[in-house]
């Protein structure tokens, strides 16, 4: 529950915040999921236009099952009540949509914390995102997405005789042909929001 609060924080400081300025043009262009700081970056376009869907669009799997747990079910509908109700009772870290991030860890292959600073007129402010890699894989037909999962991307992705082979399990009732588009790959998504210990004070 730490982690869900602290990551309210975030959102409800960053919307309370009458002075920040909508997203560039150039943020716009740059969301995305394909490294981790392009999600931290595409989370922050989300508190800065108020788009709650493209939020819950940056935070992992593992992320909403924990939060699935703690209150029974998690949709983009259900997020939304949950995110109305925090941004009321958790009004902490309102310049996190200014934050820089100023030290990239990387804990693991699947696993990178940033570390980002907020600095505001009173004080600076510092806390931790982690982020997990997720491979997955899409299938749409006409536009519509129609089927889609988390696997290994070592399970999808072959190299064959020079060439890069994706196979991904095509559901009962569809045909290849039917497929008119066919994703796969390695997005970050968000998976905890952690507050950072202050270091030893300067003498």
């Amino acid at each position: 529950m730490r982690a869900a609060l602290y990551a309210a924080g975030v959102w409800a400081w960053a919307l309370l915040a009458g002075c920040l300025a909508a997203p560039t043009p150039e943020a716009w262009l740059a969301v995305g999921f394909r490294t981790p700081e392009a999600t931290f970056r595409t989370f922050q376009t989300a508190l800065r236009s108020d788009q709650a869907q493209l939020e819950y669009l940056c935070l992992g799997t593992d992320f909403k099952r924990r939060l699935a747990r703690e209150l029974g079910s998690v949709s983009l509908l259900g997020y939304l009540e949950y995110r109305r109700e925090l941004f009321r009772a958790q009004p902490l870290l309102r310049w996190a949509a200014t934050a820089e991030i100023k030290e990239v860890q990387r804990l693991s292959e699947h696993r990178v914390r940033l570390v980002a600073e907020v600095d505001t007129w009173l004080h600076d402010e510092t806390f931790a995102v982690e982020l997990v890699r997720e491979d997955f894989w899409e299938l749409y037909v006409d536009g519509q997405r129609r089927h889609d999962d988390l696997a290994s991307w070592r399970g999808l992705a072959r190299e064959r005789e020079g060439a890069l082979s994706v196979s991904v399990p095509l559901p009962e009732g569809l045909s290849a042909a039917e497929v008119s588009e066919l994703r796969a790959g390695r997005e970050w998504k968000v998976d905890a929001f952690l507050e950072v210990a202050p270091g030893p004070a300067d003498p």
